[in-house]
């Protein structure tokens, strides 16, 4: 499955918030949980919309851009 450009960059923003949200404590730690709220929801409708365009189990697309961004997982 050929994954849009567009869907990696949203993995990879939340994967680097996440990151930051794990290394930051009190005040900022609230914002950096604000910023990864964001940056998933943004990653599950981009998604969402590529499976329902596709006509496939949102789960696979989901996979596949896991597959894409760390290609060195294995995750079947």
């Amino acid at each position: 499955m050929e994954i849009p450009r567009s869907l990696i960059e949203l993995k990879r923003a939340a994967d680097a918030a996440d990151d930051r949200y794990r290394s930051n404590s009190g005040e900022n730690a609230s914002v950096a949980l604000a910023v990864w709220s964001d940056a998933t929801a943004a990653l599950v409708r981009g998604i969402t919309a590529y499976a329902e365009e596709q006509g496939i189990p949102r789960q696979d697309v989901e996979r596949a851009v896991e597959r894409a961004v760390r290609p060195h997982l294995t995750m079947d």
